[in-house]
């Protein structure tokens, strides 16, 4: 290399590294705006000031998705409300969806109620889910006297569903699906209402249960169980699978794959993922240079994004890494050898779960669920420390605070030795088996079935679905 070209390399450099000063202003000053400005307003005019088309990877493989079978069984077993706000957006929608499509071989037969309509709820349409769109806590009332539902689990539902099912007399499980950090006194306040008209609540994961104990009476957090998340099994890629997946991804990124070791990140570009501090943890402390990080995701905060870019860029080895937008998950997981995952908080990492149903060793930061991911193959699989504390006491703030250093985060060096660790095995032919999600599944199903049968059990003997004014409601199940 030529020293003009040393120069010129190192300019471009230092020019990134003012523009991920720039974008770390941004984003600190976003961290101070309130949650519902944050997401509602700002993340949308950023969007439309730095948004571009990204490259992303096209599927290459067959999918393996299971088709669900139709639901038939409607005039059998146990009726369960699913109540939850717009399907189609976050990830509580494809749990909705993912259960709806299960339930019935479980006995219970779904029945969704949903804030908005949407491709969601059309797609469970076709299946045979028989769905309802309740926008106001009026429509709430009647579909729920229409529907004649034995049991109610509440998915992230907004707070006129939340009334309505209080008021129909109707036993009531809310399904705790993330590790709520923006939750406010007043919103704490709400979820042990609920909460108290519950005889039983479902934390898809224990750190997900432990952080909500903290925020309720010790009697209320007793009612909280643990039934961890799940994936239908995509199956294991074949030879020639990952051969097609691994061309077209380095077509994509530019690169020849050969003799590289590849991990994959499949996770949006918002505050939650932490994709900055891992660009920056990944070049600055992962000593291997054979070692690739690609991340693939829709940008739904796109100074992050860029931020993330521009650490990228001001750092040596910058070429290692990849930032990708939507792309095929089960190609990108057949291209991968390992799946990588810095977020700072998680309810259960979805997209981690089926990295491991495909036959990916994982190293993960220490969220929701990655204690039961990690644990269920250690010898493949490393837990790291979260970088902004422990999973059960994360906060809004000590999100922030880590946002601001995402440069040089406490958990860098860890992930670095951790991903140069991984990669020796995976050179040595240490690969995990796919794991049994057919099992996992089923105990997903069943768990969830165990407690709506547990409180169906306990329903009153009286008239439901009879709607009263707030202050008359009567609180089934309070203890």
């Amino acid at each position: 290399m030529t020293a003009e070209t040393s120069t010129t390399q190192e300019r471009r450099r230092a020019r990134a590294r003012r523009e991920a000063a720039l974008f770390g202003a941004v984003v600190t000053l976003t961290d101070l705006l309130p949650p519902r400005i944050r997401y509602g307003y700002v993340h949308r005019l950023t969007g439309r000031v730095l948004g571009h088309p990204l490259a992303g990877l096209a599927a290459a493989v067959p999918s393996a998705a299971p088709t669900p079978p139709p639901v038939t069984a409607r005039d059998r077993g146990l009726r369960c409300g699913m109540l939850a706000g717009a399907l189609d957006v976050g990830g509580i929608g494809a749990v909705v969806e993912l259960l709806a499509a299960a339930f019935p071989a479980a006995g219970v037969t779904p029945v969704v109620v949903c804030s908005v309509d949407g491709a969601r709820a059309e797609r469970l349409r076709s299946h045979g889910v028989e769905v309802a769109i309740a926008a106001t806590e009026a429509d709430a009332h009647r579909v729920l006297r229409e529907l004649s539902l034995d049991a109610i689990e509440l998915h992230g539902a907004p707070a006129h569903l939340e009334e309505a099912a209080i008021a129909s007399g109707i036993p009531v499980i809310p399904v705790l699906h993330n590790t709520e950090i923006h939750y406010t006194p007043a919103r704490w306040r709400r979820f042990a209402r609920v909460l108290g008209h519950a005889v039983a609540a479902v934390a898809v994961s224990e750190s997900v249960r432990e952080f909500h104990a903290r925020h309720v009476p010790a009697e209320l957090a007793a009612r909280i169980r643990v039934v961890a998340n799940a994936v239908p099994s995509p199956g294991a890629p074949t030879p020639d699978d990952r051969r097609a997946a691994r061309a077209a991804l380095g077509r994509t990124v530019g690169a020849d794959l050969a003799d590289d070791v590849v991990l994959v990140s499949l996770a949006r570009y918002d505050a939650q993922k932490n994709i900055a501090g891992l660009v920056a943890s990944f070049l600055a402390h992962s000593a291997d240079d054979r070692v690739r990080l690609v991340v693939a995701g829709e940008p739904s905060d796109w100074a992050e994004w860029r931020r993330a870019d521009a650490l990228r860029r001001g750092r040596p080895g910058a070429d290692r890494v990849s930032l990708l937008g939507r792309s095929d998950a089960r190609t990108l997981l057949a291209a991968a050898d390992g799946f990588v995952l810095d977020s700072f908080f998680e309810g259960w990492p979805v997209a981690a779960t089926e990295a491991a149903a495909a036959g990916l060793g994982l190293v993960l930061a220490d969220v929701g669920g990655a204690r039961e991911l990690v644990g269920r193959d250690p010898g493949h699989s490393v837990l790291i420390a979260n970088a902004c504390g422990p999973a059960a006491a994360v906060s809004d703030s000590a999100v922030a605070r880590a946002r601001r250093h995402s440069a040089r985060q406490p958990n860098a060096a860890e992930l670095g030795e951790a991903v140069d660790a991984f990669a020796r095995r995976v050179r040595a032919g240490e690969r995990p088996l796919p794991q049994d999600a057919d099992a996992l599944m089923a105990a997903m199903v069943e768990g969830h079935a165990t407690v709506l049968r547990g409180a169906a059990a306990q329903a009153p003997e009286a008239p439901r679905n009879e709607e009263a004014p707030r202050n008359e409601r009567v609180a089934w199940g309070r203890r």
